[in-house]
């Protein structure tokens, strides 16, 4: 897939966490659990799971979908 976010259809969002950083552990930004993960679009404290969850839990059409995943999802060459 060209995109580091994708859908599979029918099914849940997946994120594409290949470039994503850690770090010490902190609060989870979703869910207040500690964690080492850093979003790879937001650089903040989250979950996987959490993001997956959240992602799917907002969007209420196809169409919002997409915004979302665009807004979370690091530009093409960014790491």
């Amino acid at each position: 897939m060209s995109h580091a976010t994708s859908r599979v259809p029918g099914g849940p969002v997946i994120p594409g966490w290949r470039h994503a950083q850690i770090g010490p552990p902190q609060p989870c930004v979703l869910c207040d659990g500690l964690t080492v993960c850093r979003s790879p679009a937001r650089g903040v404290p989250c979950h996987k799971g959490c993001a997956e969850a959240w992602i799917t839990t907002h969007a209420s059409t196809d169409a919002d979908r997409a915004r979302l995943i665009a807004r979370h999802t690091p530009a093409k060459g960014v790491t």
